[in-house]
């Protein structure tokens, strides 16, 4: 099942899910909560991560 974020509180398998937290949900459960999650893209946050960290070491070197 594809990966979700949390954009507000929810109740999920029994639990409540803050916002920002990740979860696994199927396209009817994504449907019905419609606005208040977000899809997780693959690999972009990872990227986007990596490069403010090589933003930072470069201005630390010089």
């Amino acid at each position: 099942m594809p990966k979700y974020t949390a954009n507000a509180y929810l109740a999920h398998k029994g639990n409540i899910v803050e916002p920002g937290e990740e979860l696994e949900l199927t396209a009817k459960q994504v449907e019905y909560l419609k606005d208040k999650v977000s899809e997780v893209k693959k690999g972009a946050a990872k990227t986007s991560a990596n490069s403010d960290v090589k933003k930072e070491e470069s201005k630390e070197t010089k």
